[in-house]
């Protein structure tokens, strides 16, 4: 019982640090993304930091005990992240490209903001999972 707590408390701290990061680093990259691209629609970034508190919810969910409930508030929107993210940021030809960016001021930062958000998330989704595996084999255990 007390390996379980103690298991439950460190895959909500770890998950805690990726997810509070990763909202700071949103907000930083949503910054950023305007200064590259000024055309970007005000609702779409309101949307993106709502998105993103969800994670931040399914952490008060862990912390009262619903690991299921928090595995998938923290694996969906990050995992959606992750793949929308590796695509339009790695993948695509567009100019949210880190490798295909114009020289500009706001080129390496966003790069940089880019690369962290794609670790983040992958880190996020495992934890989430280590999270999901701990709720279905038993090992979680009510706070």
């Amino acid at each position: 019982m007390e390996i379980n707590a103690r298991r439950n408390r460190n895959l909500l701290l770890l998950a805690t640090v990726l997810a509070l990061s990763h909202f700071g680093v949103v907000v930083w990259h949503l910054q950023l993304l305007v200064g590259v691209q000024p055309e970007t629609p005000k609702f779409a970034l309101m949307l993106l930091i709502g998105v993103n508190l969800i994670p931040v919810m399914g952490l008060v969910a862990f912390a009262k005990g619903h690991p299921t409930l928090a595995g998938w508030m923290i694996i969906l929107p990050f995992g959606v992240a992750l793949a929308i993210g590796g695509y339009t940021h790695f993948l695509s030809t567009s100019t949210d490209n880190v490798f295909r960016m114009p020289s500009q001021p706001w080129r390496v930062p966003f790069q940089v903001s880019a690369v962290l958000l794609a670790l983040l998330e992958a880190l996020s989704c495992w934890v989430a999972v280590r999270m999901l595996s701990a709720s279905r084999s038993g090992q979680a255990v009510d706070s």
